[in-house]
Order: C-alpha cells, then sequence, then structure tokens
C-alpha cells in the first residue's frame, strides 16, 4: 500500500487537475449511461406503445449526447497530455536535483546508461500510470459500482451477477500483480543494460575501432538485445493471459446478466421495462473497467521504472548542505586550506585513498603535490570540493571547517583546471559561460586571451559561436584545456587548483598552457597537482604523497638533496 501511496505522491501539485479529469471521466461514463436509458427508453415506447412517435426525440438525445462524449473526449485528452508534460518535468527536474545534490560518489556505482534511461525513457513510461490509471481508478469506482447497484436495485440476482464479474475483473490483475511485476522489472532493468551498453559503444567508438573489437561489441550488444526481446515477450505473454481472461470476466458478466434478465421476465419475475435498462446497462457497466484494465497494462513498464526512480530518492545525500551560515561569506583574496590527519577511503571504505594526511597552504602559496598514481592526489582535490566526504580529520578554510560554508559558497571560491576536461554540446561561447553566465563578449575575449585560447578560437568557422560537438570532438586536446583554463580565468575565484592540467598534451600545446598557468596562478592560493615533475619546480612548496600519507615536504632543492621519493621520480622521469 505504502507504494502506491508514494506513487500518487509523484502527482503532488496536480491533485486539482487529476480531480478535474476524474470529474471529465465520470462524464463520459454518465453520456454512456444516458445513451442506455434513451435507447431502454426507446425500445419501451416500442413495445409498449406499439409506436414509433417519441422516436425522433430518443434518437436527437442519443445523438447529443454522443456529440457530448466525442467533446468530453477531446478535452480529456488534451488535458491529460497537459497534466503529463507538467508531471515529467517537475518530476525530471527534481530526479536531477537529486542526483546533482548525490554527486560524484553516488555515480561512482551506477552506470550514466542506467541513469539516463530513468531520466528519460522511465520518466516518459510513467504517463499511463500517473494520467491514465490513478484517475481511472475512481472513474471505474464510481462509474461501474454506481451503475452495479443501481441493476442490484432494480433485481438482486443480476445484480450478484454483474457484482461477481466486476470482481473477477478487479481481481484478477491485482493477483497477478506479483508475477507481472517481477517480469515487468526484469524487462526494465534489461531496457537500462541495453541503453547502457549502445551509449558505452557510441562513446567509446574510437577505442572499438582502434583495436578493431567492434564486431565483438556488437555481438555483445545483440546477445543483449535478444536478452531484451525474450524478457518483452514474457511480459507480453502474461499481459495478453490477464487481459483475456479480463475480458471474458466482463463479457460473461454482461452477458449472463441480460441472460439471467431474460430469464426472469420470462417467469414474470421482473418487468419487461426493467430488462431493457439492464440490457444497456450491463455492457456500461463493465466499460470504465475494461479501461482501467487497458491503462493497468499500459502502466507495467511505468511501475517496473518506478521503483528505479524510488531507489534515486531513497538514496541519502552524504554530503549535507549548509543552509544557515552564521559568518562571512567573503573568503579573503589568499585563502588558507589546512588538511588535519584527512582519512578518506573509496567504496564505503574498501578502497583507502588517503590515510592520516595534515597539510597546510598558506594564504598567497603555489603548493605542489606530487606522488605516484593511486597515492590520493586527486582524492584530495575531491575532498576539498566536497564531492565526498572523509571518514576522519577535517579540511579549514580560513580556519573554518569547510562543512560550515554553504556548498555553493565554498565551489564559488575554487576553480580548477582538471586533467580530463569536460566541454559540453554547444558553442564555445556555451562552454565558457559556464563559469559566468551573465559575462559579456569582452569578458570572455579577455579570459580566453590570458589562456592562450582567443587566437585560435577566431580561426575556427564562427569564433566563439563555432559548434565544437559532443565533448568538445571538433577540438584538439589542447585547445580543450586552454578553453578550460578560460573557464578558470573568468571564474576568477581565489583558489585555484591545477589538477595534471598539462599531462595529456603535446609539447608545443604545454608549452601555451604552462605560459597561461604561469599568468593564471599570479595573485591566488595555488594548489598543483602533477605527474610532469617539470611543472613544479617554481612551487613554493612541494608536498610527497606516498603509500596515500604525506612522507616528503620541501621545495625541490631541499627535496632532492634528501635523496628520498621525491628524488627517485625525478631520476626515474630523466632517466
Amino acid at each position: 500500500m505504502n507504494f502506491y501511496l508514494r506513487i500518487f505522491s509523484l502527482l503532488k501539485g496536480s491533485y486539482l487537475h487529476i480531480a478535474c479529469k476524474i470529474a471529465m471521466g465520470v462524464l463520459i461514463t454518465a453520456t454512456y449511461v444516458g445513451q442506455a436509458f434513451a435507447i431502454a427508453a426507446g425500445l419501451k415506447g416500442v413495445f409498449y406503445k406499439k409506436s414509433l412517435e417519441d422516436l425522433g426525440f430518443v434518437l436527437l438525445c442519443i445523438g447529443l449526447l454522443v456529440l457530448l462524449r466525442a467533446l468530453l473526449h477531446w478535452l480529456d485528452e488534451i488535458y491529460a497530455k497537459r497534466i503529463a508534460f507538467w508531471v515529467k518535468s517537475r518530476l525530471r527536474e527534481r530526479l536531477f536535483q537529486h542526483v546533482m545534490n548525490l554527486g560524484p560518489g553516488y555515480q561512482e556505482n551506477c552506470r550514466s546508461g542506467s541513469i539516463q534511461a530513468l531520466l528519460t525513457d522511465g520518466v516518459e513510461s510513467l504517463e499511463p500510470l500517473l494520467t491514465g490509471y490513478i484517475p481511472q481508478l475512481l472513474v471505474a469506482f464510481f462509474g461501474s459500482g454506481l451503475i452495479s447497484l443501481y441493476i442490484f436495485s432494480l433485481d438482486r440476482v443480476v445484480g450478484i451477477i454483474a457484482l461477481t464479474g466486476i470482481i473477477i475483473t478487479v481481481l484478477f490483475p491485482q493477483l497477478m500483480s506479483k508475477y507481472v511485476g517481477k517480469i515487468i522489472l526484469e524487462y526494465w532493468q534489461s531496457h537500462a543494460r541495453l541503453n547502457s551498453q549502445y551509449i558505452d559503444a557510441m562513446q567509446g567508438m574510437a577505442a572499438l575501432k582502434m583495436f578493431n573489437a567492434g564486431k565483438k561489441k556488437g555481438q555483445e550488444l545483440s546477445e543483449e538485445a535478444w536478452g531484451h526481446y525474450r524478457h518483452s515477450m514474457q511480459g507480453l505473454g502474461i499481459s495478453l493471459l490477464d487481459s483475456a481472461v479480463v475480458k471474458w470476466a466482463a463479457a460473461a458478466g454482461s452477458t449472463l446478466a441480460a441472460g439471467v434478465g431474460a430469464l426472469r421476465v420470462s417467469n414474470g419475475e421482473l418487468p419487461l421495462a426493467d430488462l431493457f435498462i439492464i440490457l444497456f446497462l450491463s455492457v456500461e457497466c463493465f466499460r470504465p473497467l475494461n479501461e482501467l484494465v487497458m491503462y493497468w497494462h499500459r502502466s507495467f513498464l511505468g511501475i517496473a521504472a518506478v521503483r528505479g526512480i524510488f531507489a534515486i530518492f531513497d538514496t541519502n545525500i552524504s554530503i549535507q548542505d549548509q543552509e544557515d551560515f552564521n559568518g562571512d561569506n567573503n573568503v579573503c583574496p589568499y585563502p588558507e586550506i589546512d588538511f588535519k590527519n584527512v582519512t578518506f577511503s573509496y567504496a564505503a571504505g574498501k578502497r583507502p585513498a588517503v590515510k592520516n594526511v595534515s597539510l597546510r597552504v598558506n594564504p598567497g602559496e603555489t603548493v605542489a603535490i606530487v606522488g605516484k598514481s593511486g597515492s590520493g592526489k586527486s582524492t584530495m582535490v575531491n575532498l576539498l570540493l566536497r564531492f565526498f566526504e572523509q571518514q576522519e580529520g577535517s579540511i579549514l578554510l580560513n580556519g573554518r571547517d569547510i562543512k560550515d560554508y554553504p556548498l555553493s559558497f565554498l565551489r564559488s571560491q575554487i576553480a580548477v583546471v582538471f586533467q580530463d576536461t569536460y566541454l559540453f554540446y554547444g558553442t564555445v561561447e556555451d562552454n565558457l559561460k559556464i563559469a559566468k553566465p551573465g559575462a559579456t563578449r569582452e569578458e570572455l575575449e579577455q579570459a580566453a586571451k590570458l589562456a592562450n585560447a582567443h587566437d585560435f578560437i577566431m580561426n575556427l568557422k564562427d569564433g566563439y559561436r563555432t559548434h565544437i560537438g559532443e565533448r568538445g570532438v571538433r577540438l584538439s586536446g589542447g585547445q580543450k584545456q586552454r578553453l578550460s583554463i578560460a573557464r578558470a580565468v573568468l571564474k576568477n575565484a581565489p583558489l585555484l587548483i591545477l589538477d595534471e592540467a598539462t599531462s595529456n598534451v603535446d609539447g608545443a600545446s604545454e608549452k601555451m598552457i604552462q605560459e597561461a598557468l604561469d599568468k593564471l596562478v599570479r595573485n591566488r592560493t595555488t594548489i598543483i597537482i602533477a605527474h610532469r615533475l617539470s611543472t613544479i619546480k617554481g612551487a613554493d612548496r612541494i608536498i610527497v604523497l606516498d603509500d596515500h600519507r604525506v612522507k616528503e615536504t620541501g621545495t625541490h632543492s631541499e627535496l632532492l638533496g634528501f635523496g628520498g621519493i621525491y628524488a627517485q621520480l625525478v631520476r626515474l622521469q630523466q632517466g
């Protein structure tokens, strides 16, 4: 019951609209009932009065009811679509915001394709459930319920037959729901896997081509697609069985009610005029239920998808934002960063990243963090940005725990140039404005010039309005990185983090990028994470991580003099 109440809660904010849709559904049912009474009245006139003089009025009434019903159906469809669009848009916004609040830590354990399937296909599949099945539940309750009670008032025996048919029609799908739900859930899971596989294949097309692995990946996709097909056929088979039983119950109920009514008329136990009414009302009694069952089957995929949607909503947000901030929202121009005994492991403590790390970055200082791959360098950036929460210790910004700052404010004070630059589909200008949405053209050009990016941008077909493709596919690695630096310039944050900013580019691009970075670090507190040790010789201090701990600290010359881990790393890169 709680599950279905949660489904109903997805309509929050549109209850009045749903009530209006229910009212229209009841009115549509009322037109069918009115039509049944009109036909019964026409037959009564023919049989009792032996005259056709009232038939014209009856036909006029039926014609008007048909026109009214057509108008109501038209309004009902339009209204249902409007409600559906509103509910789906609002739900997608809620889902996206929750996923954003969950942050990178959540995505670490999920496939992007599965989340994408829920946000698009999953939400879309809820339409027949939310705006079809749920309103029709009450339409069927009022419509079929009141009609069957009226038939019962005319004749108890016929009324019991109608009620029995209604009970079978309502209960059988519920009895099958557990089995059907299992099959449909498997269908949805296979759909999500197939979606993820195709996204992986599209994003990794270059790698598949390079290693001649396209045929193998195609075979994997084919197996997944055929598995999806088998789940579809299983769902279709059980759905058809369900529909067959329900349609049989509805047909048998209305036919048996009419037949028993005729028998009771022949025995003198039921007036002929009442039989005319029963004859047509017994059909209308099951019409709302047939439509309810139709929506029920259309809702199967939505019921499966909504479990995944609820699973996202039920995932607790581990990074809690600070809403009530009692303090100065202005960090000084040269922030101070202090890691105190920080310990963090990924995968709920199963994969150690940093252990008991303590270090300080003084105001205006440039500090480089180096170490072997997997020593925890990038993890420290993730912790500082609060993408993840350390299990032990604390991180201070100007003497205050970063947990005490609102997330939006904390991240506004930090500009990061990542190793893997992510560019969105759109123009150069669109991607730069992510850092400052209201930036003027002059500000964009100034930032690009400081990043040594303006010249290559102007050489593009449409300059700053050039579309760069998905993930910036139309740009070189060096060009992407310079756009990333331009974004950092445009953000103009007092704390700058350079995370392997020159590791994936050629020598010529590295020189231009390094020149841009040299300009960028001026008048800022800077943290540099680097593999190429030649790029951090001028740092005020170098911190060496090894085995997830701080092992050495000093200047370039001091660390070489120690002859320890840093000196060994330098020799390996030079040799």
